[in-house]
């Protein structure tokens, strides 16, 4: 996409200011994600509980979850585009300047979202604004961590560390999906196996690279 927003005002009579959609020169790169599960009739027949059922759904969770890191190292690395986020590099871990500056940077999109690895949400919980008590209360109401500018903050531990990713989810990427998630389901007779596979093909593109900033700092061991 060109053009990063509606612009300044126009004088009447003149061409109002121009956003360009076009295809990029790189193409979505799409990759499958899926798992096929194999069960003897006996494992399923002898257990109270629907093993395929709770089965399924940890894979589905599990391809969620490889889809979230491929979302995160497209929104950092771009899509082939040249069009990786900008970066701001720190001497050491964030504080709660950073983080203002990271939501200054961003604007006029919307910092409502943040990724960190393990290491980095470590660093970034131990910031005396995320103490606060009724963020507290919230995390544990809810269980969802919220951060002193009102952004998600999302746990990926496979992330990159030392990297805190800030961007507006509505403008920032683009999912495409080659059709829904696949389930399909056979019986081998001579060896009676149970088999059941699940897969989604997907890929992810900038939009706007404007709505996404990286903070890289190195994390002390």
């Amino acid at each position: 996409t060109n053009g990063s927003g509606v612009g300044s005002a126009v004088t009447e009579g003149n061409a109002l200011p121009e956003t360009v959609i076009q295809n990029q020169a790189s193409l979505v790169n799409m990759k499958k994600h899926g798992r096929l599960i194999k069960s003897s009739y006996e494992a399923l027949r002898f257990h109270k509980l629907d093993l395929f059922a709770v089965m399924l759904r940890q894979i589905g969770a599990e391809i969620v979850r490889e889809q979230l890191v491929e979302a995160a190292t497209v929104l950092y690395n771009g899509d082939g585009n040249n069009n990786a986020a900008a970066k701001t590099t720190l001497k050491a871990a964030p504080t709660y300047s950073d983080l203002l500056s990271l939501w200054g940077t961003v604007a006029p999109f919307e910092l409502n979202t943040l990724i960190a690895s393990t290491a980095t949400m470590k660093d970034l919980l131990s910031i005396t604004e995320f103490k606060d008590a009724v963020a507290g209360l919230n995390f544990q109401g809810t269980g969802n961590i919220g951060t002193p500018m009102g952004a998600n903050l999302i746990h990926v531990p496979s992330f990159t560390d030392g990297v805190v990713l800030g961007f507006d989810k509505n403008c920032a990427l683009e999912m495409v999906q080659a059709g829904p998630v696949l389930v399909d389901y056979d019986k081998l007779m001579d060896r009676q196996l149970e088999c059941a596979s699940v897969s989604a093909i997907c890929g992810f593109a900038k939009i706007y690279p404007a709505a996404v900033h990286a903070l890289n700092y190195t994390v002390s061991e």
